[in-house]
């Protein structure tokens, strides 16, 4: 395997990881700040770059050179889905290390202001004067929605294999969104009104399973920053964006819970109300440069492919046969 062959067989979603891991990796680096988790950093995204190629070799590379090599369905699905994983275990937990090593915190007083100028007093104390506990609840299930709505239509593409739009494609602008959101929480470091505001022990909200399941799960993955925008908020509707052109009928149908979603993050104070405006604004300007320019010169290897029949494709093709030989 060489270098040549191993790049133009990865995906643009594995390029973007790969590239965002050493980013990061060499920001703690050379970052004249301490940071405590220096070594547990670098040595984990060097791992997991590791993890990745050997992925890809298993799947792709010795296909080309075995002719009957089939991968295995479920090391097939790791190669597919595994941004996903970085995701939800990995890169947003550090962000409380590293959202101030370029910039410190700056924006918060301009984000806090414009709550308190739309309320007219603490945002919190409103939300606690007029927003009933099932109100509370029916937010936090809205919130907790984010999970099944992206994974769902994920999985709509994977399970589809006459989709106009690929599952490569969907991975592809899911991971570009998140890293331009990555990017901008070390660019534009900013905390949530719980951690600005210290509102842990002034935030009086109740409500019911989900409320508890949310606040559970906060307890355990919340950082200190990565507010503006909202990831929350722009993945949600880059996902929903994907069905426009050819899926009306489930785009509308999820559009209650997007915006109930994005209404969310405000009411449960994880967010100002100008992440969500943010998030939403960025997403369609998001969707509009990559219909315009990405699509117009795609020439990603595997782009076009479904994951499982990629390799399928690739057995027989000219490319793979100049490779066997």
């Amino acid at each position: 395997m060489n270098l040549k062959t191993l790049w133009t067989n990865l995906r643009l979603y594995d390029r973007l990881t790969i590239g965002y891991l050493w980013f990061t990796a060499l920001l703690v680096i050379f970052s004249p700040r301490a940071v405590p988790i220096r070594e547990r950093l670098v040595f984990s995204h060097l791992a997991v770059t590791i993890y990745i190629v050997a992925l890809i070799y298993w799947t792709q590379l010795r296909a080309l050179k075995q002719r009957h090599y089939v991968p295995p369905k479920w090391l097939q699905f790791l190669r597919d889905w595994h941004p996903l994983g970085w995701f939800s275990f990995l890169l947003f937990g550090e962000f409380t290390y590293l959202v101030t090593l370029v910039f410190p915190f700056g924006i918060e007083k301009y984000l806090i202001a414009s709550d308190l100028w739309l309320f007219g007093q603490p945002p919190h104390l409103f939300i606690q004067s007029h927003v009933p506990w099932w109100g509370i609840e029916v937010m936090a299930f809205a919130y907790w929605g984010y999970y099944p709505l992206v994974f769902g239509i994920a999985w709509r593409y994977y399970s589809s294999r006459s989709a106009e739009i690929s599952f490569v494609d969907f991975m592809n602008r899911l991971c570009l969104t998140f890293y331009i959101c990555y990017l901008l929480f070390i660019i534009i470091p900013a905390r949530s009104p719980r951690h600005a505001l210290n509102l842990n022990g002034q935030l009086q909200l109740t409500g019911g399973l989900f409320y508890h399941l949310i606040a559970t799960m906060q307890s355990y993955v919340s950082v200190v920053g990565a507010a503006f925008p909202s990831s929350h908020v722009m993945v949600t509707w880059v996902a929903a964006l994907t069905l426009w052109d050819k899926h009306r009928v489930a785009f509308w149908s999820l559009m209650p819970l997007a915006m109930a979603l994005t209404l969310s993050i405000f009411v449960l104070q994880y967010h100002y109300v100008l992440d969500a405006i943010a998030g939403v604004i960025l997403a369609f300007i998001f969707e509009w440069f990559w219909k315009r320019f990405y699509f117009r010169d795609a020439k990603w290897v595997a782009t076009n492919l479904q994951p499982a029949a990629a390799n399928a494709k690739t057995h027989n093709s000219p490319a793979a046969v100049g490779l066997r030989k």
